[in-house]
């Protein structure tokens, strides 16, 4: 079994050697072979690597707003994309449903209220202002007292708003951390005023930085939070109004039921309708990530696939071309006592390194790419999955010896005296 098992080992030895020595012997020739399978593997790799980072930051923003939560909407889609014709026709939901569907719903704990308010007023953006500094990438939007809490958000400095200023309609504001740096540079911003719309608000609160990102932003970094009876008050064209209905711990599909039957009973939605609002979960909304993800890695997989076809089309040309030129060596092998089984492993492996190589490569240029994105914007996913590198370097390992078997057989099949007549 020893001697078994040695005579396999030198064998495969043997094979490589020469293998290599051949891919050496025509540096050019072979790294032109190479290059579709370097190009489907760094594709298949890049794309990878980015969806599995977009993944996980989506997962994580979402996951932010609460896990217990669900997401009340009269769209079916996000709140700040326009909705579809359907969509539209749908009247928003109404910030005082938010008492309602917490008093009655038994497996509702809380229910908090945000009420979108257009970034553009008549043709005017809103822009916000403190001393020299104004910034009008923001969003603004109207929140109740109780938001914070049902999304557990996490405050850098103050607090969030009191029941009695939301009563009162109080000029008071809770800003995201990216706009309060904007407006107040490193100063903190709790207890400066600014102005928004032209009237002056006083900051009570300051919000930490959210993990969550989409493309390295997160809008909630950029959000201007008022009370939002201030809110309707001052921008009496805000309709726009997500609840966030917060369930007891376990009971969130209990809740999610309640909530679709109070919302059909505050809506008048007819018995046999559908309903005319939308509920949705962090898990719902990560899923739905998750197909689209899925369905653009398999268009990446798709066209991967060509450039390894004419990648292996390539290594097959050039051992088919290697072949022909060592038909003499391939003779002499036969002659002097090689098995046809060497030679047909010989040039598979020439074939599996030649393709293995470009892998490699493929593989070492995407996470150079990644990375040179990363140094650029430092919130682009950049490390490769662990998984998309070992399927890479399968893969093209898979392609060379598919493309190689066919040259590889023929050298093996070889008739030793035909061969050493060759010229």
């Amino acid at each position: 079994m020893a001697r078994s098992s040695e005579s396999v080992t030198g064998a495969l030895t043997e094979a490589s050697t020469l293998a290599v020595e051949s891919i050496r012997s025509q540096p050019a020739r072979s790294a032109l072979a190479i290059v579709g399978v370097v190009i489907g593997i760094v594709t298949v790799v890049l794309v990878s690597s980015t969806l599995v980072g977009l993944r996980n930051s989506v997962a994580l923003l979402f996951r932010e707003l609460g896990t217990e939560n669900i997401f009340a909407f009269h769209f079916n889609g996000e709140p700040y994309s326009a909705g579809s014709t359907q969509d539209v026709k749908r009247p928003p939901l109404r910030p005082e449903f938010a008492p309602r569907i917490a008093q009655l719903g038994p497996a509702i704990r809380d229910v908090g209220v945000e009420l979108i308010v257009p970034a553009v007023t008549g043709t005017r953006a809103i822009t916000a202002r403190a001393g020299g500094n104004e910034s009008d990438s923001l969003l603004i939007e109207g929140i109740s007292a109780n938001f914070y809490d049902v999304v557990g958000a996490e405050f850098a400095a103050g607090r969030p708003f009191t029941e009695y200023e939301e009563r009162a309609r109080a000029q008071v504001a809770v800003l995201g951390a990216s706009i309060a740096r904007a407006l107040f540079g490193q100063r903190t911003s709790v207890g400066q005023s600014f102005l928004l719309g032209g009237d002056r608000y006083y900051v009570v609160g300051e919000l930490q930085p959210r993990k969550g990102t989409f493309f390295g932003e997160n809008r909630n970094d950029t959000v201007v939070a008022i009370p939002v009876n201030t809110a309707r008050q001052k921008f009496p064209d805000a309709e726009n109004t997500v609840l966030y209905i917060r369930a007891y711990p376990g009971q969130r599909d209990q809740a999610r039921l309640e909530a679709a039957t109070i919302l059909r009973l505050l809506r008048n939605v007819p018995l046999g309708e559908p309903d005319n609002f939308a509920l949705n979960t962090a898990d719902q909304i990560i899923a739905q990530f998750d197909r689209l993800g899925f369905q653009i890695f398999l268009a990446t997989i798709a066209l991967s696939a060509v450039s390894l076809i004419i990648g292996g089309i390539g290594i097959a040309n050039v051992m088919v071309i290697s072949v022909t030129e060592r038909t003499r060596e391939i003779g002499v092998r036969l002659a002097i006592g090689a098995r046809r089984q060497d030679v047909l492993r010989q040039f598979l492996f020439e074939a599996a390194l030649l393709s293995g190589a470009g892998g490699a490569a493929g593989v070492a240029l995407a996470s150079a790419l990644g990375l040179l994105a990363a140094a650029l914007a430092p919130t682009f996913p950049a490390a490769p999955p662990l998984w998309a590198v070992v399927a890479g370097l399968t893969t093209s390992v898979l392609v060379g010896v598919v493309a190689g078997y066919w040259p590889a057989r023929r050298a093996a099949a070889m008739d030793p005296v035909e061969a050493l007549r060759y010229e």
